[in-house]
């Protein structure tokens, strides 16, 4: 039907109207002139290297970031907050798509509880969809629970819970 000699000849016509559509919307969709995205490759190289990595990994890591400069930042607040390597903690930010929400939940997680493995919090935090949403979690959990980190944790991390029978039914009962 596509190939029809009607809509041969009625293809120009009909693609009017999307290309107007879209020339219009253009100026809209572009960033706008007070926001400025910088991707500081400079900054994420001089935070990698501060943190003691190799010059060649560090180079490979900031040159396939989407976010170089928090890639950086996120490296170099995770290992000052914590004990964790700094290869370790290349390895989460560099693969995180919120990198500066995962140094945040580790660093809470850390100035908040007694914490037992901090490559543990790490790992938790970068599995999290919403790593401060998750620290909260945490945080709340084991300070008024008053359970352990790691429970308090695993129950965070956990997405198997889903309540049954909140919204009513509309399917008449028999």
């Amino acid at each position: 039907m596509v190939h029809h000699p009607v809509f041969k000849s009625l293809r120009p016509y009909l693609t009017l109207p999307f290309t107007l559509f879209s020339a219009v919307l253009a100026p809209f969709t572009l960033v706008s002139p007070g926001v400025a995205i910088d991707y500081n490759y400079g900054q994420c190289i001089a935070d990698l290297l501060e943190v003691g990595l190799a010059a060649d990994a560090v180079a490979s890591a900031c040159a396939s970031a989407l976010r170089p400069d928090q890639v950086g930042s996120c490296v170099l607040d995770v290992t000052t907050a914590t004990e964790i390597s700094a290869e370790v903690a290349l390895a989460a930010c560099s693969r995180d798509r919120r990198p500066l929400e995962v140094a945040s939940c580790v660093v809470n997680i850390h100035n908040a509880l007694a914490v037992g493995s901090s490559a543990a919090v790490l790992n938790h935090c970068h599995r999290s969809i919403l790593p401060a949403r998750y620290a909260d979690c945490v945080i709340d959990t084991a300070l008024v629970a008053e359970i352990a980190t790691t429970e308090s944790m695993a129950l965070c991390i956990a997405a198997g819970y889903r309540p049954v029978d909140v919204a009513p039914s509309f399917i008449p009962a028999r």
